[in-house]
C-alpha cells in the first residue's frame, strides 16, 4: 500500500506534490477548526455558567447571614421592648402584596398563600433575580416575619437570562392570635 502512493507521488510534478500537501494541511485545519472551536465554544459556556453559579452561592450564603443575624434581633428583643414600634406585628398578606407593587414584583407573583397559622407561601415561576434579591434584602426587618425557607431555581433558555423561579416561606415572628 504504502509502495503504491510512493510511486503515485513520485510520478507527480514538484507543484503537483505541493498543492497535494497543501490541500492534505487545509483539510486537516479544517477538521482541527470544525472540531475545536465548538469545544472552546462550549467550555467558555461552562465557565460562565460556573461563574454565574459560584456567584449566585455567594449571594445566597450572604443572605442567609443576613436572615440569621435578623432573626436574632428579631428574637433578641420583645414587643414591649420596641416602645411601641411596629416591627414585632406581621404586616399580613396585604402588606406583603404592596411591598410587591411597589417593588414592581407583584405581576410575576404566581400564587400567594396563607396559611390558617399565619404562615405566608409565595411563588414565583419567572422573576427578574436582582428584584426580588433588593426586595428580600430591603423588606425583611419591617415584615414582623421570619424567612423559614426558600428556594431559588435558575431558568435555562436566553430569554430567561437573569431570572429565576423562587418559592419563599414567610412564618409571623409573633403569634398573630395573641392580639
Amino acid at each position: 500500500m504504502s509502495l503504491r502512493l510512493i510511486d503515485y507521488l513520485l510520478s507527480l510534478s514538484q507543484r503537483e506534490r505541493l498543492l497535494l500537501g497543501l490541500a492534505a494541511l487545509v483539510a486537516v485545519l479544517g477538521l482541527g477548526l470544525g472540531l475545536l472551536l465548538p469545544l472552546q465554544e462550549r467550555r467558555h459556556r461552562a465557565e460562565t455558567t460556573l461563574t454565574e453559579a459560584l456567584a449566585l452561592e455567594v449571594w445566597l450564603r450572604e443572605r442567609i447571614a443576613e436572615k440569621q443575624s435578623l432573626n436574632g434581633a428579631f428574637e433578641a428583643k420583645s414587643p414591649e421592648q420596641s416602645l411601641g414600634q411596629n416591627l414585632g406585628q406581621p404586616i399580613g398578606t396585604s402588606g406583603i402584596e404592596q411591598g410587591l407593587i411597589s417593588a414592581r414584583l407583584r405581576p410575576a407573583l404566581s400564587a400567594l398563600a396563607t396559611q390558617a397559622d399565619g404562615v405566608i407561601e409565595l411563588r414565583f415561576d419567572r422573576v427578574d433575580f436582582t428584584r426580588l434579591a433588593n426586595w428580600i434584602s430591603s423588606s425583611h426587618p419591617a415584615w414582623g416575619y421570619r424567612l423559614d425557607s426558600f428556594r431559588l431555581e435558575a431558568l435555562e433558555g436566553a430569554e430567561n437570562a437573569g431570572r429565576i423561579a423562587a418559592w419563599i416561606t414567610l412564618t409571623p415572628t409573633r403569634d398573630p392570635a395573641e392580639d
